[in-house]
């Protein structure tokens, strides 16, 4: 259950409570002077208590109705993915799984900034065109999850493990690319100072780098880095 639901039906019977004792305390609704108006009004008080926690847990586990190509940034994907968790819903782990990948490639970009320093600002820059290559790709699969999610039907679980087979392929495709994406971060931490990047030739580093991106082996484009830095 979400936060915000959790907080909304706190909210909701702590007010339920406090006007059903202003109400039956207070003497607005007599019981021994109308009964037939107690009756009612007590009737109306339990369909109203049970009407709107049912209606506050159901709609709780709603997802965000936002259209995939309406998100912007990590945090809409974040916030999309989390939304698809029930109590009902046998993925909440893999839902957990690709919003951590998210963090966790925001946590080595943010790495890969630090190492390059000053040249992270400087426009065009090639490793941090490879960077965004890798997040237009980390949010082209978690877009795939959104929309399977979409078309999952809770009911019929004769399909989740087709649904549960796509999922680990996109998340498997995920934590490839991520590792691929920190090897190469490794690769230019073992660069060295400033000077020396500036040396490199750039165009075969993001030629190297594309390479990665496509699912070269590592150690093909870390001969290709060794190899710029020797000419």
């Amino acid at each position: 259950m979400k936060s915000n639901t959790i907080w909304k039906l706190l909210a909701f019977n702590a007010g339920f409570a406090v006007l059903e004792i202003v109400l039956f305390s207070r003497g607005l609704v007599n019981i021994t002077r109308i009964p037939f108006a107690a009756v009612i009004a007590a009737a109306v008080s339990v369909g109203l208590f049970f009407g709107v926690n049912y209606w506050l847990l159901s709609s709780g586990d709603k997802p965000i109705a936002v259209k995939s190509s309406k998100f912007r940034d990590a945090q809409d994907y974040r916030e999309a993915l989390q939304s698809w968790k029930s109590s009902r819903n046998p993925f909440n782990n893999e839902l957990n799984e690709a919003t951590h990948q998210l963090d966790l490639f925001y946590q080595k970009q943010t790495a890969l900034k630090a190492l390059l320093g000053d040249q992270a600002k400087e426009p065009g820059n090639p490793f941090l065109s490879m960077s965004e290559d890798v997040q237009d790709c980390l949010f082209s699969n978690m877009k795939k999850i959104i929309n399977r999610m979409t078309i999952l039907d809770l009911e019929d679980q004769s399909r989740f493990p087709m649904h549960y087979e796509f999922i680990h392929s996109v998340l498997s495709q995920n934590k490839q690319l991520l590792t691929q994406y920190d090897n190469l971060i490794i690769e230019i931490s073992q660069i060295g100072d400033t000077a020396n990047m500036e040396d490199l030739h750039l165009e075969n580093i993001t030629e190297a780098l594309r390479e990665l991106r496509d699912g070269t082996p590592m150690t093909e484009v870390s001969q290709q880095l060794q190899q710029d830095m020797q000419d």
